[in-house]
């Protein structure tokens, strides 16, 4: 009996998979071709990619200029093209995605990557670069045609580029003027993931600037200098009375010596000023803290500032 159902269990096996086999070949070959790729990962990759590119072709020619000024003047044009070249090769050319697309997991899809696409797609990427580069350094007389010629296919691929941004917000899909123009669309490797938000980190930064904004706000209003002086009263023990009594105090004369310093910031004191009391502090720092406090006295002795107010060195 045993054996029947053994019977039983591998021959229902062997029937599903005569009848599910083609399908399961085409299921696996959707999951390992993902279409969909979001729209933040596709303009991610594009300013990746430039940021790679850029960053790899200025650290060469940087060698190449210190190795030989006049000889890197003289070939510049066609070092760059070399060297786009080889970022070109050793990105698309040989895995079919830019390194930008590579960080991301992305890829063109291959199936639409043939060998004519793949050459147009060198061609509008490295080709009109150099052929601009070419036309500022190698032609001695320029030709007012071909920088006519120029200058006009720059401003239409920039027009271009705006309308097809417009339709990549709309559909999704071929973020740049080349791929749009070659049908190239972009597939994501990670068998149908999409990238994950993390709603708790977004809520902790919301309420952290929320948070920041009221800081803003509300420390250019808080009277720190009354604080300060207030929490010193309170610590040191200061008397009130005994600072009210300084008022009917003689004014004492002050002294500028060598090394007078400001008796609240204990620099060098800057338009020297005093109180009657004998201390001396910067101008700045005195008629800060007076404007901020009226009720400021003077940080070694207590004397408040006179009716006459306040007295230059």
């Amino acid at each position: 009996m045993f054996n029947c159902a053994l019977d039983c269990q591998i021959g229902k096996f062997f029937r599903v998979a005569t009848i599910q086999g083609p399908k399961a070949a085409n299921i696996n070959k959707m999951l390992a071709k993902n279409k969909y790729v979001p729209r933040v990962n596709q303009v991610d990759a594009i300013f990746l990619n430039k940021d790679i590119t850029r960053m790899i072709r200025d650290n060469l020619l940087e060698n190449l200029q210190a190795i030989s000024p006049v000889l890197f003047i003289k070939i510049q044009p066609e070092l760059d093209l070399l060297i786009q070249s080889a970022i070109w090769f050793g990105s698309v050319g040989k895995r079919c995605s830019t390194f930008g697309q590579q960080l991301l997991v992305l890829a063109y899809d291959a199936e639409k990557l043939t060998v004519s696409r793949l050459v147009l797609h060198f061609a509008l990427t490295v080709l009109p670069g150099y052929v601009k580069s070419w036309e500022e350094r190698r032609l001695t007389h320029r030709v007012e045609w071909f920088s006519q010629a120029i200058t006009w296919a720059e401003n239409s691929a920039l027009v271009l580029n705006v309308l097809n941004y417009f339709r990549f917000l709309k559909t999704g899909r071929k973020p740049t003027l080349i791929d749009f123009m070659l049908g190239l669309d972009y597939i994501s490797l990670r068998n149908n993931q999409r990238r994950d938000i993390g709603y708790k980190y977004l809520t902790r930064e919301l309420l952290w600037g929320g948070f920041m904004e009221i800081l803003g706000l509300l420390l250019p209003i808080i009277n720190f200098r009354k604080i300060n002086r207030l929490l010193k009263a309170g610590f040191f023990g200061q008397d009130n009375n005994w600072r009210r009594d300084s008022i009917t105090r003689e004014p004492v004369a002050a002294k500028m010596l060598a090394n007078t310093t400001c008796s609240y910031c204990g620099e060098r004191p800057t338009l020297p000023h005093h109180m009657g009391c004998g201390h001396i502090y910067c101008y700045y720092c005195l008629s800060a803290n007076l404007l901020t406090d009226a009720n400021f006295g003077c940080t070694k002795c207590g004397a408040i500032c006179p009716e006459k107010g306040l007295q230059c060195v």
